[in-house]
């Protein structure tokens, strides 16, 4: 399983971002997220939350620099975005109809953000060329919303070698990946689906 590696990745070369990480989430947050999303959670979903519910606090952001959203806020989220979702053609999706062109949808579930309205989420509805489950880019600054992982835990399997390989470093509150103060910046540079 992905998310015990990154998290003994952390353990073992950044502790100051193992250290906010959350124990396993309430039955309770598990289910009030699952009823945000309106369809259940696939197994692997429920296996990160299980493991780790997101982070305390919000800074320092320990998912690459994102905020680790605990279920609990991650429903919080998904309520926000509900209530300004809209369809939008103007949006575009890498690769091309992976991803829904709507500002949001109420079948993603938000797993991290940036602070400014931008994040990743989990997509249980892809575009037609999409897979149930990848990991995407959602935000008014995600004008092109990237597939970032065909799923969460090949995107943790990758921030795990990440971390291991000091791409990812700490400073205060401020985490960078390779010189990036955004990793939602830097991946507009990289070759994607990660993982």
């Amino acid at each position: 399983m992905s998310v015990p590696e990154y998290v003994a990745s952390l353990t073992a070369q950044l502790p100051e971002l193992a250290a906010p990480l959350r124990g396993p989430v309430s039955a309770a947050d598990l289910q009030a997220l699952q009823a945000a999303v309106e369809v259940p959670l696939p197994s692997e979903v429920q296996d990160v939350y299980a493991t780790v519910d997101g982070q305390d606090g919000i800074l320092p952001g320990v998912l690459l620099g994102l905020t680790w959203l605990p279920a609990r806020r991650a429903a919080q989220e998904h309520a926000t975005w509900m209530d300004l979702t809209q369809n939008d053609p103007a949006l575009v999706s890498e690769p091309a109809g992976a991803i829904q062109a709507v500002t949001f949808h109420r079948h993603w579930v938000p797993l991290a953000v940036d602070g400014s309205g931008n994040g990743l989420a989990i997509d249980l509805a892809p575009g037609t060329t999409g897979v149930a489950g990848q990991v995407i880019t959602y935000g008014p600054d995600e004008t092109t919303r990237r597939v970032v992982s065909s799923s969460v835990m090949a995107l943790f399997r990758w921030a795990a070698t990440a971390v291991a390989q000091q791409d990812v470093q700490v400073s205060g509150d401020e985490v960078t990946y390779q010189g990036h103060a955004s990793f939602l910046d830097a991946l507009r540079e990289m070759t994607l689906p990660l993982g």
